[in-house]
């Protein structure tokens, strides 16, 4: 469907929400007409070394910004990008010092209640780093052991691993420092992203493992609460045209 087609689509179902909200009264300004209005589409983009996102000297490349793009295109707007940790990410949506968050923000998690969230466009899949030799392929393996996490973690997946009994979490800052710390003993497995995964395949001492039974995170674009429900409806309807054209 072409663009011109797309802003169409933008501009009906915002007209239409407005409607409803306001019955006979004066129509207030949607989240799409203000952004619209702006020129601006405002995109924090969650830096959860992803393969859907690569930052490089902090511009982001890969899969999200070319979504992120392809919604600034619909809405007939440049595109401004914010590169953050999850948490700062959401708060600037929050603040609104951003328009949405983009990425792996967990959305079948408690975040539903305080955000307008997308559909999922992909998975996180969690991997654990373990020594050579060391085989703890599931939650339950880890029983009574010390285990390390990114820790920008989310609650959900962390509760996850309390389940399993004795278990003790330890946040690290980076993947490498998760690494150091199974190979000297300190924690036995690092629980982390793919390609925070993949930094650590080439040490010989190390092996990488999916966590079988570690529910996956969703990548999602997250709006305020507060806002409007036509500006996530049409994200919707992109990210699904989007998705079909990759």
């Amino acid at each position: 469907m072409r663009d011109g087609m797309w802003k169409v689509l933008w501009a009906a179902g915002a007209l239409s929400l407005g409607l409803l909200g306001t019955g006979c009264g004066k129509k207030t300004e949607s989240d799409v007409e203000r952004i619209q209005k702006a020129g601006v589409f405002r995109v924090a983009i969650v830096d959860t070394g992803s393969r859907y996102t690569s930052v490089d000297e902090g511009k982001p490349t890969g899969l999200e910004p070319e979504l992120a793009e392809y919604i600034s295109q619909a809405l007939g707007t440049e595109v401004q990008f914010q590169v953050y940790k999850k948490k700062e990410a959401l708060e600037a949506v929050s603040s609104g010092e951003a328009d949405v968050a983009m990425g792996c923000i967990n959305g079948s998690g408690s975040l539903a209640g305080e955000y307008r969230l997308s559909l999922s466009y992909g998975k996180g899949y969690f991997y654990g780093v373990t020594r050579a030799g060391d085989y703890a392929l599931t939650i339950g393996a880890l029983e009574n052991s010390s285990v390390g996490v990114d820790r920008e973690l989310d609650e959900e997946t962390r509760t996850m691993l309390y389940e399993a009994e004795g278990i003790r979490i330890s946040d690290f800052d980076s993947a490498r420092e998760g690494g150091e710390a199974v190979k000297d003993g300190r924690i036995r497995a690092y629980i982390c992203y793919e390609d925070q995964a993949g930094e650590l395949l080439s040490d010989p001492e190390l092996q990488v493992q999916n966590v079988s039974n570690l529910e996956p995170e969703e990548f999602v674009v997250a709006a305020a609460g507060s806002s409007d429900p036509a500006l996530i409806s049409g994200i919707d309807v992109l990210i699904r045209q989007f998705l079909e054209k990759e």
